[in-house]
């Protein structure tokens, strides 16, 4: 399950469950597409609601990731639980995507 919403010119996607690589991944991707061509090429991926997430999650992050550098753009991830920051470092995700703990602290970050 996911929500959409503007921020402060910038794109909120909140995701809830289990991010597990499932039909909703495309859906979002044709979504940061929708939003590109409008302009807003920065985004806040909201993890705070995520419980578990494997390697096609990860997948998913960086498919999310590299569409937004490749229109010029940024994101960074909202709250990760501590399992998700263990899997971030893992994987050294984390070096590529920041992450933020209030919405306030990712705009002003993706607006340096």
């Amino acid at each position: 399950v996911y929500t959409t919403y503007l921020y402060d010119d910038v794109l909120v996607i909140s995701l809830e469950g289990d991010v597990l690589g499932s039909s909703y991944e495309d859906e979002i991707l044709s979504i940061f597409k929708i939003y590109i061509s409008s302009n807003i090429v920065k985004c806040i991926l909201d993890v705070t609601h995520v419980n578990h997430m494997n390697s096609s999650g990860l997948s998913f992050i960086i498919r999310s990731y590299n569409t937004l550098k490749d229109a010029g753009g940024d994101m960074v991830i909202l709250r990760p639980s501590h399992h998700i920051q263990k899997l971030f470092a893992i994987t050294k995700l984390r070096k590529i995507c920041n992450i933020v703990y209030t919405k306030r602290e990712g705009v002003q970050l993706l607006k340096k």
